[in-house]
């Protein structure tokens, strides 16, 4: 049977082959002590579950209170695939504070770096238009959708001319 490796041996491998280990620092907020404590500890498992994740383990603070506001805060110690992998987390989940432990520097393909501009911008599209959805009237949602298609069009012709 072979052993099975730990977690340095498998942190070593993943960084020789492009992975990237890095803490990642969390908030959260809720109106009861045990719900904002519960909550991360989900939101942590949800994390070990993302594509390209290879494994994340946090350590949640004690959650204080201020004007019937309980917060708390999560470091996470998350190991990534490949460097898209944590723009895409960064980019989805809000960390209040990212830091690369290892490796030294960022190297990463040019694909890998257009990759990751487009990860951003989508999700800067995504919630301009969650914004937008929520804040402009029926007339003005119809605009919209009409330019955001407009947009879709143009951004397939850039697409195939660089094809």
């Amino acid at each position: 049977m072979p052993k099975e490796k730990s977690v340095e041996e498998m942190t070593d491998d993943a960084v020789r082959e492009g992975g990237y280990l890095a803490m990642v620092y969390f908030d959260l907020h809720a109106t009861q002590a045990d719900a904002v404590k519960n909550i991360m500890v989900g939101f942590i498992a949800k994390l070990t579950r993302e594509p390209g994740v290879i494994y994340a383990v946090g350590e949640i603070d004690q959650p204080a209170e201020k004007e019937g506001i309980f917060s708390t805060w999560a470091e996470v110690k998350l190991l990534a695939e490949d460097f898209p992998t944590l723009v895409r987390i960064a980019s989805q989940y809000s960390p209040i504070g990212i830091e690369i432990l290892r490796p030294d520097e960022v190297k990463m393909t040019l694909g890998e770096a257009q990759g990751s501009l487009l990860d951003i911008s989508q999700t800067s599209q995504n919630f301009t238009r969650l914004i937008m959805e929520k804040m402009l009237s029926e007339d003005e949602r119809k605009d919209y959708a009409t330019k955001m298609s407009q947009r879709m069009e143009l951004g397939k012709k850039l697409f195939e001319k660089k094809r």
